[in-house]
């Protein structure tokens, strides 16, 4: 069996990404959505006004933020990394982590605790996708497996050779035969006489990164274990052996065996 395996060595790690998320309140109703990546800065606005009460609650459990109308406030330091706290309505976190993914609501009162806002962010950090591994390895003349993986999260896959499309995440009614397919991480079958430019492209709401390599075809002798079987004509000629070696024997004992001497004729010979 013939190998041939090509591949890119995959980040351990993933770097941490670039500029800032920034999640506002809106006054709208509904639920306000908000993405980022892992090492972005973190940024809520949340329109404080004068002399009025303010907190932010995350999932429904842990206070991130509170306000007085005293200026008092309290930080919860396990979500927010900045010091300066809320300066023109805006809150900083610092560097966004994958803990801080999750659910908050903003409610805001006046001094006689009369609700003036009260408003919901969804928020999702993402890992960056890592540039992708790209592999081949040849089973056969006839065969080789294609192999492509990458770190992160939410990702999304396109593998294609020459700009045709082999393979994608979001419609697998354009694939060609699947050994596996389980995304990040994907395997497939393809002729082994197929040549050209293989990418993998990957991507999710934050980052993008492709890999190319060239796509070599299959070649080399396929050795197979050779097994030997007793064929009729040899089994027959095995028997005929038998009876042959059988009648000899036979024979050979029927003239060693004695003739009965009768003592009263003297003059029959003895054989």
């Amino acid at each position: 069996m013939i190998f041939i395996y090509i591949s890119i060595p995959i980040l351990a790690t993933t770097a941490l990404a670039k500029g800032s998320v920034e999640c506002i309140f809106s006054e709208s109703p509904g639920t306000h959505y908000c993405f980022g990546a892992v090492g972005q800065s973190l940024i809520f606005h949340l329109s404080h006004k004068i002399d009025t009460t303010m907190g932010v609650m995350k999932d429904n459990k842990n206070w991130v933020v509170k306000t007085h109308n005293n200026g008092a406030m309290i930080l919860n330091h396990e979500y927010v990394n900045q010091p300066n706290g809320i300066n023109n309505g805006t809150l900083k976190l610092g560097k966004a982590m994958k803990k801080h993914s999750g659910y908050y609501q903003l409610e805001e009162h006046d001094s006689n605790g009369k609700l003036l806002k009260k408003a919901n962010v969804s928020l999702k950090i993402y890992a960056p996708v890592s540039k992708p591994t790209l592999s081949q390895m040849c089973l056969s003349p006839e065969q080789m497996k294609i192999s492509c993986f990458s770190e992160g999260d939410g990702v999304q896959l396109i593998l294609s050779l020459d700009g045709q499309i082999l393979i994608q995440s979001n419609d697998h009614n354009q694939s060609l035969t699947i050994w596996t397919a389980e995304f990040p991480n994907v395997t497939i079958i393809l002729d082994g006489k197929l040549t050209g430019n293989l990418m993998c492209q990957v991507w999710n709401n934050v980052s993008r990164d492709e890999t190319v390599i060239p796509l070599a075809a299959c070649s080399g002798r396929i050795f197979k274990r050779s097994v030997t079987t007793l064929t009729v004509p040899l089994v027959t000629n095995v028997i005929m052996l038998f009876v042959v070696l059988i009648l000899v024997i036979e024979h050979f004992c029927k003239k060693a065996r004695p003739t009965t001497v009768n003592e009263g004729n003297f003059g029959t010979d003895v054989i």
